[in-house]
């Protein structure tokens, strides 16, 4: 964990790994857009503009269904921070974490949306932008997850079993642990069991967790490289936008049964957290569109076929 990267000289104001990486993941996710946009020579211009406005919409999607999920500790609990000797409200201290994916991505096709509409792209030519654009959403979210290792958010469950002795031993390799001060350490204070709150005091860090960020990191790189070969091989607009729509879900649906930080919400507590009830809704509606665009791409190829 290392959550501030260095302190800017003179003002002495930190600058935090997690916020980094999430600008670098944004900006390695335009880069593939706009390549493919030059390689198609159609709409590069277009990525550049957008740019912006998916950083903005993404930004403040992911915030506003964070703090939706976790409304009592920045309205209750913990509503101002402390910035440089200055108070104010927390909910606008997002370099610290406190980001949702989702968030993210609704805000982002808000954006994409509003966007498209202000500039005349309609129909399949919007979608096709949109396959442009989405290839790198996967590698974004891949750099955003190495920057929750460095905030300490987002952990795994447990991967421990504690001794006589009170004691932790690992029981899967590459396990981490959370020093104090992290998000994990202070959280599993108020929710681990006595025995295991004790241990943890007693080594200063939290229990061994499993490496969820690390792996949700890997995992977006392998959509992300997958999304490459759809786009090369796709039969209509819009495939590249759907085949994310369904691949991310049910990766995110998978991982969701391996975390530890309860923070992120439940709609059936313990059962069914946010994020899985979302992946399922995207899933569904994106399986049922990539089979109507499917459709209605072979009937429109056989009309060609019949017409030459």
């Amino acid at each position: 964990m290392h959550p501030v990267l260095f302190k800017i000289p003179g003002v002495d104001w930190p600058l935090h790994t997690y916020g980094v990486l999430i600008v670098v993941g944004f900006l390695c996710a335009m880069y593939v857009a706009w390549r493919e946009a030059m390689r198609q020579g159609q709409y590069a211009d277009d990525v550049l503009d957008f740019a912006f406005w998916a950083l903005l919409g993404g930004m403040i999607g992911a915030r506003i269904v964070f703090i939706a999920v976790n409304w009592k500790q920045y309205f209750v609990d913990r509503p101002w921070d402390t910035v440089a000797g200055v108070s104010i409200p927390a909910v606008l201290v997002v370099w610290k974490g406190g980001l949702v994916f989702y968030g993210a991505a609704l805000g982002g096709f808000v954006a994409y949306l509003w966007y498209a509409r202000s500039r005349q792209i309609r129909g399949a030519e919007m979608l096709k932008l949109a396959d442009m654009m989405v290839v790198g959403v996967p590698l974004a979210a891949g750099f955003g997850r190495l920057g929750c290792v460095a905030a300490g958010c987002c952990w795994g469950d447990g991967a421990f079993s504690l001794d006589a002795d009170g004691h932790f031993h690992q029981t899967i390799p590459l396990a981490i642990q959370f020093p104090k001060g992290a998000l994990a350490y202070q959280s599993l204070l108020q929710s681990a069991p006595d025995d295991v709150v004790a241990a943890m005091r007693a080594v200063g860090q939290t229990a061994p967790l499993i490496p969820i960020q690390l792996i949700d990191s890997v995992g977006e790189v392998s959509i992300f490289l997958v999304l490459l070969i759809v786009r090369s091989r796709k039969w209509f607009h819009g495939q590249v936008l759907l085949t994310y729509g369904i691949l991310y879900p049910i990766w995110r649906t998978t991982l969701e049964m391996f975390r530890g930080d309860g923070e992120r919400g439940y709609v059936i507590p313990g059962v069914l957290s946010t994020s899985q009830f979302i992946s399922l809704c995207v899933a569904s509606a994106a399986l049922v569109t990539i089979f109507v665009l499917r459709k209605r791409a072979v009937q429109q190829a056989e009309a060609a076929a019949l017409a030459a």
